[in-house]
């Protein structure tokens, strides 16, 4: 019944309904929801037979829940947490999200790890009390989750608290948290004001990220310049977390094609007003840590063929 009604459509306008597309972004004041704005925005200029719309979420966890059951085309997730979705490695997940695929390698976020300034912590393996790990649903939370452990943190030993960047950094500054931990591009005003107001940030490096690394290749060392926030003189090594835009596996091919090519068309004209999209490596767009979709991997393998 359905087949006829659309079928009478086409047949009346002579055009096909226009294709929604749903793209999962974040919260305000995170840079998901300005670049999701953004890209709704941009592709819907060129593509005038698709309507676009931003869903805001708490970030990753919940962008990837929403594709896995199939209440979104698009989002915007970290590339630890698809991995870990994709793998059944995370909670929330009743079974691996194998209804997820990679369509683009976007910017890099940054490992941010706030302390107040008289922590006696100089590593996060010194971490202990209660600890901000980003909102409810957000890839933070999970990347979070990752470090602690890999720094041998006991669980008994901190306490988990799910808070969106603002107040987890407002929290540090009022020492009502021993730390907060925020991913997301720099400069990130939740930190700006944080360090302004006098915390610090915690080095995020060592032998336990490198066995970190032996096992999530694209959590990559990172340094955050002197003087890229209030207070902090001294380079910060760090991690960076690339930011992955990832669709459902059963949109249309011939769809997800034409938005990747029209993705490459636009990101000129975005880069200019959000400035951590020029910290795009476009040798390495394709290399999402879960699969392709096959409309992505059509487009890349066009323009391996145009060289």
């Amino acid at each position: 019944m359905l087949c006829a009604v659309v079928a009478g459509l086409v047949c009346l306008t002579g055009a096909a309904p226009p294709v929604s597309i749903r793209i999962a972004t974040g919260l305000p004041g995170m840079t998901f929801k300005p670049l999701g704005e953004a890209l709704v925005d941009a592709l819907g200029r060129r593509l005038s037979d698709m309507r676009f719309s931003v869903v805001e979420t708490a970030g990753s966890v919940t962008n990837l829940q929403l594709l896995q059951e199939g209440r979104g085309e698009l989002g915007l997730a970290l590339a630890d947490v698809s991995y870990m979705a994709y793998n059944g490695r995370i909670p929330e997940f009743k079974e691996p999200a194998r209804n997820i695929r990679g369509v683009a390698v976007l910017h890099p976020s940054v490992v941010h790890v706030l302390v107040p300034s008289d922590s006696p912590a100089r590593s996060v393996s010194d971490l202990r009390g209660d600890i901000g790990v980003g909102a409810p649903g957000s890839g933070t939370t999970v990347t979070a989750g990752l470090l602690l452990q890999a720094f041998g943190v006991p669980p008994e030993r901190v306490r988990q608290r799910a808070l969106p960047f603002v107040d987890g950094s407002d929290a540090v500054t009022r020492h009502q948290l021993q730390a907060a931990f925020v991913v997301a591009a720099d400069p990130v005003d939740a930190v700006e004001r944080a360090t302004r107001a006098g915390a610090r940030l915690l080095g995020v490096s060592g032998p336990d990220v490198l066995r970190l690394r032996e096992e999530y290749p694209f959590l990559r060392p990172a340094v955050i310049p002197p003087g890229t926030y209030p207070g902090e003189l001294r380079a910060v090594h760090t991690l960076l977390v690339d930011v992955l835009l990832v669709s459902r596996a059963d949109l249309d091919e011939r769809v997800v094609r034409r938005l990747t090519a029209t993705l490459f068309e636009v990101l000129p004209g975005l880069s200019s007003s959000n400035a951590f999209l020029r910290l795009i490596d476009l040798e390495r767009v394709p290399a999402t840590p879960i699969p392709l979709h096959p409309g992505a991997a059509l487009y890349y393998r066009e323009q391996e063929l145009l060289r």
